[in-house]
């Protein structure tokens, strides 16, 4: 393979040396090494290979352990000798697979070999010698279940795409109005009634679908996919959202709301509700039952509260309300979820948790001791690394993937904004911070809010390209990145999707739902950009 190739690795190695030749992986290649890496690397090379890789004390694939790289860094050599794998710890050793399985030629992104002329022949892998680390800790994607719940399946099939772009953090929003996903041994009535709504109503829609939605998912389901997660480099944080955000659970116990007799019901359509939890000691003593139930199955450091777009309109309308906030000391209702959150904060630091919330959690100063997820505006994000937090950027105006991809009329209907895959990737993380407080940005996240997202083919739709060009920013530096060198490897890039029957959307040329193949086809004219009915 001549040097000149272009290799279309993605996210960009920090350094790629590239001399004339490669190596032949043979179906009868072994691999030396450590058996857990080992594991790894058989796992991810070879299906698409036919290779199995076999344990062989001088095996052409060499794994090798150096506690002087840093985490989540490797290096990669690929001469005449064969392909060598140095790596730190279980993630360097994850992503190196993957880059290496972005030397092999596309086919080999396949569950099995393409049978070439009748027979497996061998697999060339170009010379390379690659040094390669994250530029961020945290490189993270957002899954709101609650509003279209996401069969389990598929949180799967959605990890694998995310370990394929070297992301570390699948965020998974549990709970929402429309419906909760966990399952609580205490109290089963959640999912129960919680995980149900009767219906789905659009804005633009003149009525409902008529059609309940819902689902949850089993606490041995969940213990699976961090499993599986964490084996892919990847760790699962878990997002229960209290006081706000919590029409759903209010149907099957009323008794925590504000006015249980009114007849709470799972929301049909979107936006933010007055509805919140009465802050009553019963009403903690639920929140953080459900805590230690999520706990007990997600091993994250990290755990997310929300936080964001919780009114008070209830509990400054409530004697109720008032006589908790004198009681417990506070100026007024309006500081109940101030209060809550700093108990929650203790309760988690005292499990060796550290407690994560949207930007709001500041909104009435410094939440010490927790990290901010900043999506409103880069403002929070400089306010809470001037705080001495960590942040994690995650602004709306380039991460938030559930805005329009392009200002195609042709497009699904979306909650509104535009995004496109350019935007997404001028996304510069530490822009707006003081240099000396660069040490505080823990990484970035893009958000996928599922609203308009009914299935997981419209969630791949959104998310994919411009996941590939967030998980670019959260991984390389950016000296030397440009929009066109880019675009030109994600060109290359794509075809993996294809294979893979990623129902991205293109950069340019025909949509999915007009090209047929494994895309979207045809859709209805009402879920159209601009549709009124």
């Amino acid at each position: 393979m001549s040097a000149a190739t272009p290799l279309n690795l993605l996210p960009q190695p920090r350094s790629v040396t590239v001399a004339d030749g490669s190596f032949t992986l043979t179906s009868v290649a072994a691999i030396a090494g450590p058996v857990d890496w080992a594991a790894i690397v058989r796992r991810l090379i070879g299906p698409g290979t036919g290779c199995d890789l076999l344990p062989g004390e001088h095996g052409d694939l060499k794994l090798i352990k150096d506690d002087g790289l840093p985490p989540e860094g490797y290096r990669l050599t690929v001469n005449g000798d064969g392909i060598a794998i140095t790596a730190a710890d279980d993630r360097g050793v994850n992503w190196a697979a993957q880059t290496l399985k972005q030397l092999l030629p596309v086919p080999c992104f396949g569950p099995a070999p393409a049978l070439r002329n009748g027979s497996r022949g061998g697999t060339a892998v170009p010379y390379v010698e690659i040094e390669d680390e994250p530029r961020f800790a945290w490189r993270g994607v957002m899954l709101d279940t609650g509003r279209h719940f996401t069969p389990y399946h598929e949180l799967i099939g959605l990890v694998d795409l995310l370990a394929m772009h070297k992301y570390n953090t699948f965020h998974l929003h549990l709970t929402e109005d429309q419906g909760w996903r966990f399952e609580s041994k205490k109290y089963p009535q959640l999912t129960e009634i919680s995980s149900w709504r009767t219906e789905t109503k659009n804005p633009h829609w003149a009525a409902g679908d008529g059609t309940p939605h819902g689902g949850f998912y089993s606490q041995d389901q969940l213990r699976a996919l961090v499993s599986y997660a964490e084996q892919r480099g990847i760790t699962v944080v878990p997002e229960i959202e209290f006081p706000g955000h919590v029409l759903a659970v209010l149907e099957a116990m009323p008794e925590l709301g504000n006015h249980p007799g009114t007849g709470y019901r799972a929301a049909t359509t979107w936006g933010v509700f007055p509805e919140v939890l009465n802050m009553s000691d019963q009403a903690l003593a639920f929140a953080f039952d459900i805590w230690e139930e999520v706990l007990d199955i997600f091993p994250s450091r990290y755990v997310h509260v929300g936080g964001d777009e919780c009114p008070r309109s209830e509990w400054e309308e409530s004697s109720a309300a008032r006589q908790l906030a004198a009681e417990r000391g506070l100026p007024g209702p309006d500081h109940l979820q101030r209060w809550f959150t700093e108990q929650l904060r203790d309760w988690l630091a005292e499990r060796d948790r550290q407690l994560v919330g949207w930007d709001e959690i500041n909104d009435e100063g410094i939440l010490a001791g927790a990290v901010t997820m900043a999506w409103r505006d880069e403002k929070y994000g400089v306010a809470a690394a001037q705080g001495g937090l960590p942040v994690v950027v995650a602004p709306v105006s380039k991460t938030y993937f559930d805005y329009y991809p392009s200002d195609d009329p042709d497009e699904y209907y979306s909650i509104g904004g535009l995004i496109d895959t350019e935007r997404a990737y001028s996304l510069e993380p530490t822009e707006g911070i003081p240099a000396e407080l660069h040490d505080q940005i823990l990484g970035t996240q893009c958000q996928v809010w599922t609203e308009y997202m009914p299935t997981m083919r419209r969630v791949q739709y959104m998310l994919f390209p411009r996941a590939c060009a967030h998980s670019e920013v959260a991984w390389s530096d950016p000296d030397g990145r440009s929009w066109q060198e880019f675009s030109d490897r994600l060109a290359g890039h794509l075809t993996r999707l294809d294979l893979l029957g990623v129902d991205y959307r293109p950069e340019s040329g025909a949509r999915p739902w007009q090209r047929g193949g494994t895309g979207l086809r045809q859709r209805p004219a009402a879920h159209r950009k601009g549709a009124t009915a």
